[in-house]
């Protein structure tokens, strides 16, 4: 209900391992509120993650939360072609980010070099296309195997992992899976338990996550939260420093 109600259409999916004697996988899937905490939507237990497992969990989510064929929303993973085939099965209209710090680790493989890895991040944070093209022409010069590492980055579709690229109708500029991360790490003592105990400790976790978070809203002075206002007289003050200077049309000869 929250995610309907308020929520940026941005979602986080992943899949963790389970630590006890019951083996298995967790498949969960995140999204952020506007204090930028992790907002827990949905989670199930599967033996391994395989397309047809992932499948019926996002036709579950689609019921669920209404997502249609996906249009507007946007998913970020760890690039699992599982995963990736069925956002594409199931939600054929969603955008489908990749997580950077993965991209990295994959051309890490081969390219160690830390100016590879600075322009791999500076391209990823380029707002502007002409920005991202700029990172990537330094990087090419960076030495002679530059243009062969652009060529093998350039393998992941931009719009997938550069923020100059990103859909503009969620509105969120992340270009990794911390939601999912923050998440895992939080329900981690509970993935060593039995099935059924590990459900349970995350059902009262998350419940008394969202109380907290409710506790917090109520002393909020108006509807907008601290850290949108923030930000919003951050662009205030930027806002009240800029001159224009109109210019009439002798001027632009």
């Amino acid at each position: 209900m929250g995610f309907k109600s308020g929520l940026r259409p941005f979602i986080g999916l992943d899949g963790t391992f389970l630590k006890g004697k019951c083996k298995g996988q967790l498949l969960v899937v995140v999204a952020q509120d506007s204090m930028r905490h992790f907002y827990p939507l949905a989670w199930s237990v599967v033996d391994k993650e395989t397309k047809v497992k992932w499948s019926w969990f996002l036709r579950l989510l689609q019921l669920s939360l209404d997502l249609k064929m996906g249009e507007g929303i946007t998913f970020i993973s760890d690039m699992q072609k599982d995963l990736i085939d069925s956002v594409h099965l199931v939600l054929p209209e969603a955008h489908h980010r990749y997580c950077v710090r993965h991209i990295e680790v994959n051309w890490w493989k081969k390219w160690g070099h830390g100016e590879y890895k600075k322009y791999l991040w500076w391209a990823a944070w380029s707002t502007f296309e002409e920005d991202f093209k700029d990172q990537l022409r330094n990087m090419a010069q960076v030495d002679k195997d530059g243009k062969e590492a652009v060529e093998h980055l350039m393998k992941y579709p931009p719009e997938s992992w550069s923020r100059a690229y990103f859909d503009t109708v969620c509105k969120n500029y992340s270009v990794d899976n911390n939601l999912t991360v923050s998440f895992n790490s939080w329900i981690k003592e509970a993935r060593f338990k039995p099935i059924i105990k590990m459900l349970e400790d995350i059902r009262v976790k998350v419940m008394n996550l969202l109380r907290e978070h409710e506790s917090d809203m109520m002393s909020w002075s108006n509807e907008f939260s601290p850290q949108i206002m923030q930000l919003y007289n951050q662009y205030l003050k930027l806002q009240t420093s800029v001159m224009f200077i109109p210019m009439v049309k002798k001027d632009m000869k």
